[in-house]
This record gives C-alpha cells, structure tokens and sequence, in this order.
C-alpha cells in the first residue's frame, strides 16, 4: 500500500510538473530561410518583419509579416482574444519581438514587406518618428493594421 501511494504521488507530481512547465507560452526565434509561414505557406526569409501568434496553450505560429498573422488571427477567431499573445518584429531592431497591441506601426510604401502590405512595426514612439523622419509614412496603431488587413483582403 505504502508503495502505491508513493507512485501516485511521484506521478501527481509530473503532471503537475509538465501543467506548469511543459506548456509556456513563450515566443520562439524564427529560422529565418527555414521556417514556413503558417498563412500564406512561403518561406519566411526577411527578419524586419517576422511575426508571431503564441496561444494560451503554448502553441507557437510563425508568419512573415504582420499581415499574414491578423488575417490568420482573423480565420481563427482571434483578433481580440487577451489569452493570445501577438508578437512583431522591431523593425529597428529585428532580433527582439514586440507586443503587437502595444506597437507603434508606419505604412510605407516604398518598404516592401513580403506579402505586400508594408507595415513596419516599431517598439516606441521615438523609433517610429525617426523613421518617419528619414523615410515618411503613415502611423498606425493596432487597430489601424487590422483595419488595413481586412481592407485589403476584400
């Protein structure tokens, strides 16, 4: 008996383990040239405008751009959903993700993104103007990027 309480125990304890380990919602780094975005399936290869959705569950997609991302967001329901984190890449700093809500956003044409919607995403408000700066554009807020994605997937 004594041996059979110490096992469930034992095992109590690797479930509870692998719940609380096991299953982080973290971001993970994109293989750029490697990984295949999880919309428009093409090759993921420009590391300025990488994006990613992690779920509550820990699932991680990956997309070439911001674009590919709400329009999956959109498929799946997504958009809105606080237990989901959207992630971007700084533009001005492509190793590091950013919260997509929190990010400050320029349209410019003359910067093509992969899948065409050309929409830069920055980490604060004076990145974003010194790029306005140099090279113009139009700011964007979240809601504006999703707005710009719906419009251009009519």
């Amino acid at each position: 008996m004594h041996k059979h309480k110490f096992s469930s125990i034992i095992l109590l304890n690797l479930i509870l383990f692998w719940n609380f380990y096991g299953c982080k919602a973290e971001p993970e780094p994109i293989n750029y040239g490697q990984d295949e975005c999880d919309f428009c399936r093409m090759q993921i290869t420009d590391n300025r405008y990488g994006s990613e959705l992690v779920t509550d569950k820990g699932k991680v997609f990956k997309f070439d751009e911001v674009g590919c991302m709400i329009n999956y967001g959109l498929v799946k329901n997504l958009i809105g959903d606080a237990n989901q984190k959207f992630l971007v890449t700084d533009f001005a700093a492509p190793e590091s993700f950013i919260d997509a809500t929190d990010g400050y956003y320029v349209h410019n044409e003359d910067f093509r993104s992969p899948m065409g919607l050309n929409v830069m995403a920055f980490d604060s408000e004076p990145s974003r103007q010194k790029f306005v700066a140099e090279n113009n554009g139009h700011l964007l807020d979240w809601i504006d990027v999703i707005e710009l994605v719906k419009k251009r997937s009519m």
